[in-house]
C-alpha cells in the first residue's frame, strides 16, 4: 500500500473535523507500529491541509480553524514524546521567529500559523504578542532563522512592521532572512518591506516552505 492509502483515514477524518476519530486513529498507528514522523508528515499535515483549502474556498470558517488547530496540538501531544526521542534523526526544515507586532495584542492566526510550521518540521520561535522591534532584532541575532514573521489585526499597529524591518536593516540583518508579513491586507509587502504578504496561516505555511527550499 502507498502511504497515500494507509493514511487516507486519518487524512478524512482531520478533513471532516472528526476530531476523536482522528486521536482514536493516531493512537491505532502507533500500536500497529506505524512511524511516528510518517503520521505526521503523511496523515496529519495533509488533514491540516485539506481544512486549509475548505476555509480558502469559504466551506470552512475562522472557527473550524481554531478545531483544527485544537486537534493538531491534541494529535502532537501523543507524538511529541516519540519525536523528541528521534529528533536528532530528524532534519529541520528551518527557524521561524514570530511575532504580534508592538500595541496589538490578536493572536489567533499566529498560533495557527505557528501550529502549521511546527507540523511541517520548523523549529519555531514564538515571541508572544506586542513585541517591540528591538526583541526581533534580539532574536534574529540569536538564532538566526530563515524566515522572521510578523502579525498585526489593527491599522495602526500594521504600521509597525516597517519599523521592525527598518531596525533589521539597520542591523545588517534584513538580507540574511525571509520575511513575512499577515493579517487584514491593511498595508503591502512593498509599502513596508518585507519579501511577502500573506492573507492566511496555510498561504504563509506553503509560501515559507516553497521559500527555504529554494536555499
Amino acid at each position: 500500500m502507498s502511504s497515500e492509502e494507509i493514511f487516507s483515514d486519518i487524512v478524512e477524518s482531520f478533513k471532516k473535523l472528526q476530531r476523536n476519530k482522528v486521536i482514536q486513529l493516531v493512537n491505532l498507528k502507533l500500536m500497529e507500529r506505524v512511524n511516528a514522523e510518517d503520521i505526521l508528515t503523511h496523515g496529519l499535515v495533509p488533514g491540516l491541509r485539506e481544512v486549509g483549502i475548505k476555509f480558502e474556498n469559504k466551506e470552512y470558517f475562522l472557527s473550524d480553524l481554531l478545531f483544527a488547530a485544537d486537534i493538531m496540538n491534541t494529535s502532537m501531544e501523543i507524538l511529541n514524546p516519540i519525536l523528541e526521542r528521534t529528533v536528532e534523526k530528524m532534519p529541520s526544515t528551518g527557524k521561524l521567529v514570530m511575532g504580534t507586532v508592538k500595541e496589538d495584542i490578536h493572536d489567533i492566526g499566529k498560533n495557527i500559523f505557528i501550529t502549521l510550521m511546527k507540523a511541517s518540521g520548523f523549529e519555531v520561535h514564538d515571541l508572544g504578542v506586542d513585541v517591540p522591534a528591538e526583541k526581533f532584532v534580539e532574536k534574529v541575532e540569536e538564532v538566526n532563522p530563515d524566515v522572521v514573521g510578523m502579525s498585526a489585526l489593527l491599522s495602526t499597529t500594521a504600521q509597525y512592521f516597517k519599523v521592525i524591518i527598518d531596525r533589521l536593516k539597520e542591523s545588517g540583518l534584513r538580507d540574511k532572512v525571509f520575511v513575512m508579513i499577515g493579517g487584514p491586507p491593511l498595508v503591502t509587502a512593498e509599502e513596508v518591506g518585507a519579501d511577502v504578504y500573506c492573507n492566511n496561516a496555510f498561504q504563509g505555511m506553503e509560501t515559507a516552505l516553497e521559500n527555504v527550499s529554494k536555499d
